[in-house]
């Protein structure tokens, strides 16, 4: 996998001009959680402005310069060298899915317990997080320098997760009985 330098706006369009000359491009997106006049709304945006990231084990002379003559790429990141493994994988992970949904999770003792979504695999990376905002930042890294990336989250207290953990729609006895 490699990373290429776009303008930023033009990523869409550069991943589908990709795509339409059979390459994999990948614009990982996450949807965060804006606040306007008191009601919260979910705002997809691109996690890596400014970057795609293009699905191939090596670029030959001739992929280089039909990529470059796509309207709005830039440069490669790095050219000779593609993503270490591990960092790959973090990619594959974001590409999953068209866009990245909000994860939630609840706070016990300060600290933050994912208990859905993408995050859960990355609970150990969160280095912060903020409950007003609804955002968590995860450090990773990418060809080995570190970069911090913020991804919505709905957090709770313990005492309300335990609430809701308490509220059954049927009891326990009733369930799989017939009647």
């Amino acid at each position: 996998m490699f990373v290429i330098y776009v303008q930023t706006g033009r990523e869409d369009y550069v991943r589908c001009r990709l795509r339409q000359l059979d390459y994999a491009a990948y614009v990982p997106k996450r949807i965060l959680k804006h606040r306007k006049k008191g009601i919260y709304y979910s705002i997809p945006q691109i996690l890596f402005t400014g970057y795609v990231f293009l699905d191939t084990k090596r670029i030959s002379a001739e992929d280089y310069y039909k990529i470059r003559s796509i309207t709005g790429v830039g440069n490669f990141l790095n050219r000779t060298i593609p993503l270490p493994e591990a960092e790959e994988k973090y990619i594959k992970d974001l590409c999953g899915s068209e866009e990245m949904g909000i994860s939630k999770g609840y706070i016990t003792d300060g600290r933050l317990i994912v208990t859905e979504g993408f995050l859960k695999r990355y609970e150990n990376r969160i280095v912060k997080y903020s409950r007003r905002q609804h955002r968590a930042t995860v450090e990773l890294t990418l060809y080995g320098k570190p970069h911090r990336m913020v991804y919505g989250i709905d957090i709770e207290t313990e005492k309300e997760h335990k609430e809701k953990a308490l509220v059954d729609p049927l009891p326990a006895l009733c369930r799989n009985v017939d009647i």
